[in-house]
């Protein structure tokens, strides 16, 4: 009968982790880093409210942070913490309206390799790594950029 009841509660108590998909394990890494830092930036009693840019380079350290696995991460965290006012963070996303631009053009390589070279510039660090490592990495940026856009808005959601 012991044995019994021991079995059952093997059952009920298990002691392997549940796995969490890659996803959601990004998602719970980026709001444990965003939620704090947004917390101490309402806090700050600084004469200056908070602005848009104090609020997109937080946004964008936790991304960071959020994705060191990728080679992009340390790319972005070095250009946030070489500016240290946030207020001179720049958005690639003007960029992408260039790589549009350039889709007439009648030489294709030269088209093919003008997109790799904005992509280099919208990729953080891309200037820096090969075409087969810029795309790898660009999926990989995308798939958090999206992850991150999610998890913002269910943030936005949360509150409102």
């Amino acid at each position: 009968m012991e044995r019994q009841i021991m079995n059952n509660k093997k059952r009920l108590f298990s002691v392997e982790p549940t796995e969490l998909s890659p996803s959601e394990v990004f998602t719970r890494k980026y709001t444990s880093h965003l939620v704090p830092a947004l917390k101490k930036l309402n806090m700050d009693k600084s004469p200056s409210p908070i602005n848009q840019l104090t609020v997109k380079h937080e946004v964008d350290k936790a991304l960071a942070l959020s994705a060191q696995e990728f080679a992009w991460s340390g790319f972005l965290l070095q250009k946030l913490s070489s500016s240290n006012n946030p207020t001179t963070t720049t958005s690639s996303s003007s960029n992408g309206a260039r790589i549009l631009e350039g889709a007439c053009k009648e030489d294709e390589d030269g088209e093919i390799e003008e997109k790799l070279s904005e992509l280099r510039k919208l990729l953080p660090g891309g200037e820096e790594m090969n075409v087969e490592e810029m795309l790898s990495e660009i999926g990989n940026y995308i798939k958090c950029l999206e992850l991150q856009t999610i998890a913002l808005k269910s943030i936005v959601q949360d509150t409102t």
